[in-house]
C-alpha cells in the first residue's frame, strides 16, 4: 500500500527595524537561485492563472510553493527528483548550494516593524510511530522547515491541531485547510505558510475612495469597484517590452517590500502581458522604475486602485503537471525512498491564501494615449481594467504574493 502526502502551502513574513534599506543591499542576491525561484513564480503564476475559470481573481504565494517541492526533491530519486528539479530551476548534483543559497535568500523573508510584518512558518507533520528517515528530516531543516509529531489514526484531533498552527500562523486570517477526510490514509503533511501585513509608505485617504466603473482589456464596462485615489511621486514606468504601464507602491520605511501595480495597455489582455515577462526580469522592472524616479522624481502620480479583497482556495496539481512535475502524483510511478520506509507519494498539494488592499495597506493573509507615453507632468495612473499585482521583497526580487484581478465588486 502506498501512503500519501498532503502538501499545504501557506507562508508568513516579518520585517526587522535592524534591517538595511533594499538600496544598501548586494544585488548578486538578485541572480543565481533568487533567478531561479523567479523564473519559477512567473511560469506558476501564468500555468496557475490560465487554470482557472475566465475572469476569476486569485492570489497565489509562489515562494511557499517553491519551498515545499524543494523539501520533496530531498526525498525524491529518478525521474520523480528530475521532473521536480526541472521544474524549479535546478539539477539534483548542486542541492547543497542550493539549500545554502535557500537559507541566504529566506533570512531576509523575516522582517518585523511597526508598519510591515512579514513572517514565514514550514513544518512537517509526521506520523508519530512512522517518522521520516532521519537524512531526510535533517535535509528538510536546512529549509528551515520543523518537525511535528502527530498520530494520523486519530484525524480529527490531527487536523485540528494543524489548522491551529496555521491559524496561529496568519493570525486567524486563514482558521481552516484541511478537515479529517483530508487526512485518511495519509502518514506525513508537509506545510509552508505565509502572512504578510504593510502600511503605506504613504497612505491612502479614505475620504477620497469612490464607487467607479471597471472595465475588460476591450473597454467594456464590467462592473464598479470602490475606487481610492492618492497622489505622489511613485516610482512608474511605461515598459514597452512588457505592453504595460508598472507602478510601485513602497511599504514601510525602509523600501524593503513593495506592491507592483502592472497595467497592459489597452486591447493587450493579461495573458499577453505575463507571456512577455518571461522575457524579462524584475531587475529590468525596477531598473526601469530607477531610472524613471531620477529622470522625472519630482512629477506626481494620480493613483487610482481598487480596493480589494481576494481569498483563494487552489489545488495546484493541475498547474504543476503542466510545468512538466507528473510522476510525484502518481501512486504508481512516484519514488520517494529517501523520505519515508514505506512507499509514498502526493496526492495533492492545497494552496490558500487571501490578500486585502484598503488606504492603509495590505494585507495578505478608459483608455486613453498618454498609455503609451512614459512621463508627464502629473500622470494619471487609473486601474479600471485587468492588472496583475505582484508583492516583491526587493533585497531578493522574491515574489512573496501575487496574482490577477479580473472581476469587480464592491470592498
Amino acid at each position: 500500500m502506498r501512503y500519501q502526502i498532503t502538501v499545504l502551502c501557506i507562508y508568513l513574513l516579518t520585517l526587522c527595524d535592524s534591517q538595511n534599506p533594499a538600496e544598501s543591499v548586494n544585488k548578486t542576491l538578485h541572480h543565481g537561485l533568487t533567478e531561479r525561484i523567479g523564473n519559477f513564480s512567473i511560469e506558476l503564476l501564468y500555468h496557475t492563472a490560465q487554470s482557472q475559470p475566465k475572469g476569476t481573481n486569485f492570489i497565489i504565494s509562489p515562494i511557499t510553493v517553491w519551498t515545499v517541492l524543494a523539501v520533496i526533491a530531498e526525498g525524491a530519486t529518478e525521474k520523480t527528483l528530475k521532473q521536480i528539479c526541472d521544474s524549479l530551476r535546478i539539477t539534483p548534483k548542486i542541492r547543497a548550494t542550493v539549500r545554502k543559497d535557500y537559507q541566504n535568500i529566506i533570512q531576509w523573508l523575516v522582517v518585523n516593524t511597526t508598519t510591515v510584518e512579514l513572517q514565514k512558518f514550514n513544518a512537517l507533520f509526521v506520523d508519530e510511530h512512522n517518522e521520516p528517515l532521519i537524512d531526510f528530516q535533517m535535509l528538510a531543516k536546512e529549509y528551515d522547515t520543523r518537525m511535528i509529531g502527530v498520530n494520523f489514526t486519530e484525524p480529527e484531533k490531527t487536523s485540528k491541531l494543524i489548522n491551529t498552527v496555521i491559524s496561529s500562523v496568519t493570525h486567524g486570517r486563514i482558521p481552516e485547510i484541511i478537515d479529517s477526510s483530508t487526512i485518511e490514509n495519509i502518514n506525513l503533511v508537509l506545510l509552508s505558510a505565509l502572512y504578510f501585513k504593510g502600511q503605506w509608505t504613504v497612505p491612502f485617504n479614505a475620504s477620497y475612495t469612490k464607487r467607479e466603473a471597471f472595465f475588460d482589456s476591450e473597454g467594456n464596462r464590467l462592473g464598479d469597484v470602490n475606487m481610492m485615489y492618492n497622489r505622489f511621486n511613485y516610482p512608474f514606468a511605461n515598459i514597452r517590452s512588457l505592453q504595460a504601464r508598472v507602478l510601485e507602491l513602497p511599504y514601510g520605511q525602509y523600501n524593503r517590500l513593495s506592491l507592483l501595480i502592472m497595467l497592459p495597455y489597452p486591447g493587450v489582455t493579461l495573458n499577453q502581458m505575463f507571456y512577455n515577462l518571461g522575457n524579462i526580469t524584475f531587475d529590468d522592472v525596477f531598473n526601469e522604475l530607477r531610472i524613471s524616479k531620477e529622470e522625472y522624481g519630482d512629477d506626481e502620480v494620480d493613483c487610482f486602485l481598487p480596493r480589494f479583497k481576494i481569498q483563494s482556495s487552489l489545488h495546484l496539481k493541475d498547474s504543476l503537471t503542466k510545468m512538466g512535475i507528473r510522476d510525484v502524483f502518481d501512486a504508481r510511478k512516484a519514488r520517494l525512498p529517501l523520505m519515508t520506509r514505506v512507499p509514498v507519494y502526493v496526492s495533492k498539494i492545497i494552496h490558500k491564501a487571501e490578500i486585502e488592499v484598503t488606504e492603509e495597506g495590505t494585507t495578505a493573509s478608459a483608455v486613453t494615449s498618454a498609455e503609451f507615453a512614459n512621463r508627464i507632468s502629473s500622470i494619471r495612473f487609473e486601474v479600471n481594467r485587468p492588472f496583475c499585482y505582484l508583492i516583491v521583497e526587493k533585497v531578493t526580487n522574491t515574489i512573496a504574493f501575487g496574482g490577477f484581478y479580473q472581476t469587480p465588486s464592491l470592498f
